[in-house]
């Protein structure tokens, strides 16, 4: 099928921050990126949900990704980058699209427009606006929970048509309509947004997954994607299972600030979130370490985490 280099597994990045909270942290972002690439991530998804996009300014997601990509294309083997570029305004997204492309991106992502109750005639026109501002392909990022838009089948069958839509990651659990939608585009590409549902979404068609706590659990969901594509179904609803383990711990403390802290754990310094995020608290940050030695095993830990360990 077409677009075969932005298939697989791709973390959603999470963006670092000074300790201040003031700049983005180059060095712990291009740590981390290393590190997913040395775990075996197919690609990276920049400037999404899960880098707190809305809590950078423009300048600051343009050098989110510039520092992605000179770290991805000194890699060595080629590793996808999708830039996301979605925001509260078109102008602003179709900013973000053209540096984009100038900064070598493979594709671009938006989710639809946010907050105000557009009409799908709207969308329809931010997204055709997108594909002709950027020569690159375009994935519509479709999670309704967040954006407060539920688009039907045939308005998702609608902008799937646009001229340089490539696909889209969807976000949802209606994996009825994922399949749908792939089976009415073979030529689009897909992607599972629910962590704790990538075999589900694979097994509906999927081409490859897009999360967040990919970013401290690479390996478990590279695991699950080729376990999946082996035929390997139990040992891959058994690396589902495990992984769920974890999200389900992420989810008790508020994801975002839980994933930095599990960063940490596991001896990456990740920092913490922007305000008005609160970072976890002691009792939060030594039941999380207890979850992750217990439910991830001693191959997660290094130094530190094992310290940790005798500590509790």
């Amino acid at each position: 099928m077409a677009y075969e280099n932005l298939q697989g597994i791709l973390p959603a990045l999470m963006t670092a921050f000074t300790d201040d909270g003031a700049r983005i942290d180059p060095a712990r972002i291009r740590n981390l990126v290393r590190h997913l690439i040395d775990s075996g991530v197919h690609g990276l998804y920049v400037g999404g949900s899960s880098g707190e996009m809305l809590l950078c300014s423009t300048e600051e997601r343009m050098e989110l990704l510039e520092i992605v990509l000179d770290v991805t294309k000194n890699a060595d083997r080629p590793v996808s980058v999708i830039a996301h570029i979605g925001s509260t305004g078109t102008r602003e997204t179709l900013a973000l699209a053209r540096h984009a492309a100038a900064s070598g991106a493979d594709a671009v992502s938006s989710v639809t427009p946010l907050y105000f109750a557009y009409g799908f005639d709207e969308v329809r026109r931010f997204y055709e606006e997108i594909a002709a501002a950027t020569p690159l392909p375009v994935v519509i990022y479709n999670i309704p929970a967040r954006t407060g838009m539920t688009l039907n089948a045939a308005q998702l069958d609608t902008l799937l048509s646009i001229p340089n839509v490539a696909g889209m990651k969807f976000t949802s659990s209606d994996f009825y309509l994922l399949e749908r939608l792939v089976s009415a585009h073979p030529d689009r590409i897909f992607y599972n947004g629910s962590d704790e549902m990538l075999l589900s979404g694979l097994a509906a068609g999927a081409h490859g997954g897009i999360g967040t706590t990919y970013n401290f659990q690479p390996t478990r969901m590279l695991s699950i994607y080729r376990l999946y594509h082996e035929g390997r179904m139990a040992e891959a609803l058994a690396n589902q299972r495990q992984a769920n383990a974890m999200i389900e711990a992420v989810l008790d403390c508020g994801v975002l600030p839980a994933c930095k802290a599990l960063l940490r754990i596991g001896g990456l310094d990740y920092g913490t979130c922007r305000a008005p995020f609160l970072p976890l608290s002691d009792e939060q940050y030594a039941a999380l370490a207890k979850t992750a030695i217990e439910k991830m095993g001693e191959g997660f830990m290094t130094r530190q985490m094992l310290f940790i360990k005798n500590e509790l």
